[in-house]
């Protein structure tokens, strides 16, 4: 990675900064590693709204459906 880095120096005793720029603007690696983490990122943050927004009324579904289900098999497991 440092000999990569130094070669966009070129030879230090002809220091061409036009091209440096222009290897440097060319240079694409890493590009696809960085438009995945923004997506990631984006779509964290869509998660949190959702659970921000929503989470209230899941908790609500969650908490009627597992009384729902307990007042249904009340008794089935006692053996009478």
């Amino acid at each position: 990675m440092l000999t990569r880095f130094l070669s966009l120096f070129g030879d230090i005793n002809s220091f061409d900064v036009k091209g440096m720029v222009k290897k440097f603007h060319e240079d694409e690696t890493g590009q696809g590693m960085t438009e995945y983490i923004i997506i990631i990122v984006l779509v964290a943050i869509l998660v949190l709204f959702v659970v921000k927004a929503f989470g209230g009324k899941i908790k609500g579904l969650f908490k009627k459906s597992t009384e729902t289900l307990g007042s249904e098999t009340e008794g089935a497991f006692s053996g009478s």
